[in-house]
C-alpha cells in the first residue's frame, strides 16, 4: 500500500458517514444518498486498484 491510500479510505468512509448523516436528518433524499454512495465507492476502488495494481 502506498503512503496516500490509507487517508484516501478515512477520508471517503468519513464522507460516507457524512451523506448517512444528512440522509438521516432529512437533508438528502434516499435517490442522493444511492449514487453519491456509488460514486465515492467507486472512485475507492478504482483508485486502490490503479495505485497498488498498475504499474
Amino acid at each position: 500500500m502506498k503512503k496516500l491510500d490509507p487517508v484516501v479510505i478515512i477520508v471517503d468512509v468519513l464522507l460516507l458517514v457524512g451523506c448517512g448523516c444528512m440522509f438521516l436528518y432529512g437533508k438528502m433524499s434516499a435517490h442522493s444518498l444511492f449514487v453519491v454512495g456509488i460514486v465515492l465507492i467507486a472512485f475507492l476502488v478504482v483508485y486502490l486498484y490503479v495505485t497498488n495494481y498498475k504499474g
